[in-house]
């Protein structure tokens, strides 16, 4: 069996240690201060796991897709709010940990975390695309949903509610986070993660047959 590889993000250097401590049972830690720490040496297939402290995670999450990569990201912190967390999930992070915590408490939390976002892949590509649209807010994948299916940018502005200025800026925030250059690039990746149409878009269509 491959061994897990993880990479963590955290400019405090004790808990960087004791985490990269308790991850060694289950895989390979790139321990690191910042993602400049790998010198441009990006592994494979790696987890990445961020310190929410501060401006560390948004820093992290834009030097990412500045970077071209694209890591699940599991952010963790000693105390979050369900509001906060919640936040951090659709702002595309796989999934949030409290840390400290006992070992064998943050291995299995992060084994069911890993487990969920691998569940329904059938292919690397596919699991990799999924990755990639999971970066995007509930009202991006509407927009993009919506795209996939044909709709103008007018007709997914009156679909949810919203003028068609504010699609063009959801869909310019869409090629960012997923790295591409056009819709067209975004819409093979929507197709390969399987992106649903979101409710909203789905009535329309309902409506329109």
């Amino acid at each position: 069996m491959q061994e897990n590889t993880f990479i963590v993000v955290d400019c405090n250097y004790r808990n960087r240690n004791e985490l990269t401590l308790a991850l060694g049972e289950m895989g390979y830690v790139v321990p690191a201060d910042t993602l400049d720490d790998l010198g441009g040496r990006w592994p494979e297939g790696a987890w990445l796991l961020v310190h929410d402290e501060g401006p560390q995670l948004p820093q992290t999450q834009q030097a990412l897709r500045s970077a071209g990569q694209y890591y699940p990201l599991v952010a963790y912190s000693k105390q979050a709010s369900i509001a906060h967390i919640m936040d951090v999930l659709s702002d595309g992070a796989a999934g949030y940990l409290e840390w400290p915590t006992p070992g064998e408490r943050l291995r299995r939390s992060l084994g069911n975390i890993m487990t969920r976002k691998w569940q329904g892949s059938t292919t690397p590509e596919q699991a990799r695309a999924k990755q990639r649209v999971g970066q995007l807010s509930p009202r991006e994948r509407e927009v993009l949903s919506g795209v996939s299916e044909g709709y103008s940018s007018k007709e997914v502005a009156r679909t949810l509610g919203i003028s068609p200025r504010t699609v063009e800026l959801h869909r310019a925030n869409v090629l960012t986070k997923l790295g591409v250059r056009n819709v067209a690039a975004a819409v093979r990746l929507s197709v390969e993660a399987q992106l649903d149409a979101g409710p909203a878009v789905t009535q329309e269509r309902e409506l329109a047959l």
